[in-house]
């Protein structure tokens, strides 16, 4: 006997608590208050205002953006026009008190929500895209720091817990909008610490070792990513005598709180220089490497060959050029509860669209269930670039949940279906716990993809024979 479950569904959007923009007005002292206040009346700034007002994602009631979001059906341009400029200037803190699209009957209104929902996701995820910052004053515990640390940037940090505990120490520290590879760079060159981000998890963990660099080498921060690069190696060639290969290997790191999907590398976008400003020619100019990176991994290893003429003697170089990292951003929240009355709903958030196919709870011999739920994933965004790199799909956090907000991860899944920018995905579950009217679906699903290009300027990389 096979008993079909349909399910309904429900987005529930990320915020990212810890953010610059959710900080705002309560992040100001009161001089800073009173002075932006000032600004505000001797300038009029009504959109202004409004930005600085709710900031705080705490101070916007629902009923507060619900009159805003009924201005949107006024009758007039103006009056529509200015509702709409009034709901973007709340910022991306309010995403999650956005209705659905489809809840809104008024044409004119749900384009202008489309619109907003697209723009305040864009930002979000540009801004997401930037340097975590931190501020610290005082004398306090490492404890304490990575508690903060994780607060204001969104990043989850902790003492690694396979490792021996960590004796408490006492930090002076003096941090004003420091970026946040930086804090943590800081922080272990004074505590002796290393860090290390598990393939598994999307966590920064601090343990007590030697440092995780090999001695030499050189450091680049650019925004959200840290590459490490060690002292460059020169190697013969076989069957080459008249010519050697220069390589250049490190590793690339990435704030927790980011999802890196893959990198993109060409060998004709990245210069190489010896320390007498002599050009090196890449072993092979026309190369393209693209490195996925998958679920959970924030730490890539990246490797660049120059060709050295036999006879060259070089003690160090520079690398200058930029290559592309591609991220999932603005992830949602969507729920299919079973307060659905049809099958095959579709939602659509951002760039993405989630369907689902089909629902299905069996009972089993031992009193359990077996479930088979089935779903359609498509985005805007397709292509070359995302057909290379559609596995990254696969990685989306999905889960039934149960009232009491357990999750229970699938058992195993197949995919019975793929076009292009989508995918089509059966996720199966095993001896499950009955009844099954205690489970909810959930997919998580980034709504924007996005090329974030990092600039490399390396200066001084040793060269070791």
């Amino acid at each position: 006997m096979r008993i079909q479950t349909l399910f309904d569904v429900e987005t529930r959007p990320k915020v990212d608590r810890g953010r610059p923009w959710t900080r705002g007005w309560a992040g100001l002292r009161t001089g800073g208050r009173i002075a932006v206040l000032a600004f505000l009346l001797v300038l009029g700034f009504e959109s202004l205002f409004f930005e600085t007002l709710f900031a705080d994602e705490t101070t916007v009631s629902r009923e507060q953006l619900q009159n805003l979001i009924k201005n949107l059906e006024a009758e007039t341009l103006a009056e529509r026009s200015r509702a709409e400029r009034q709901i973007l200037d709340l910022g991306p803190a309010i995403l999650s008190k956005l209705p659905a699209m489809e809840s809104v009957e008024n044409r004119a209104a749900r384009e202008s929500l489309r619109r907003v929902r697209i723009q305040l996701e864009r930002r979000a995820a540009k801004e997401s895209s930037t340097a975590s910052l931190v501020t610290l004053d005082g004398n306090l515990s490492l404890e304490e720091i990575l508690t903060q640390i994780q607060s204001q940037t969104g990043n989850s940090v902790s003492i690694d817990e396979d490792q021996p505990e960590i004796p408490q120490q006492m930090f002076e520290l003096l941090w004003e909008k420091k970026p946040f590879w930086e804090c943590v760079d800081d922080l272990c060159d004074r505590g002796g610490y290393r860090w290390r981000i598990p393939a598994d998890a999307a966590v920064l963990r601090i343990s007590k070792s030697d440092r995780e660099l090999t001695p030499g080498g050189v450091i680049q921060r650019i925004g959200p990513f840290r590459l490490a690069i060690e002292p460059a190696q020169i190697r013969p060639v076989i069957g080459e005598p008249l010519q050697r290969l220069l390589r250049v290997r490190g590793r690339l790191s990435v704030e927790p709180r980011i999802r890196p999907l893959f990198l993109a590398i060409a060998a004709a976008d990245l210069k190489g220089m010896t320390e007498h400003r002599l050009p090196l020619v890449p072993w092979n100019p026309d190369a393209k490497y693209e490195h996925p990176v998958g679920d959970g991994g924030h730490e890539v290893p990246v490797a660049w060959d120059f060709s050295l003429a036999e006879g060259t003697e070089l003690k160090s170089l520079q690398i200058q050029g930029k290559f592309f990292c591609q991220i999932a951003a603005a992830t949602e929240r969507v729920v299919f509860d079973q307060t659905s009355l049809a099958r095959g709903t579709i939602r659509r958030r951002g760039g993405v669209s989630v369907r689902l196919r089909e629902a299905l709870f069996s009972p089993t011999e031992t009193n359990e269930l077996d479930a088979e739920i089935g779903v359609a994933v498509s985005y805007d965004t397709g292509g070359p670039a995302f057909e290379s790199h559609r596995t990254w799909i696969f990685h989306n956090a999905v889960y039934l949940e149960t009232k009491s907000g357990t999750r229970v991860r699938f058992t195993d899944f197949e995919t019975t279906q793929q076009a292009d920018g989508a995918v089509a995905v059966d996720y199966r579950w095993r001896k499950l716990p009955a009844p099954a009217n205690q489970y909810r679906f959930v997919y998580e699903a980034p709504t924007l993809i996005l090329d974030l290009p990092i600039e490399v300027e390396l200066q001084e990389i040793p060269v070791r024979e």
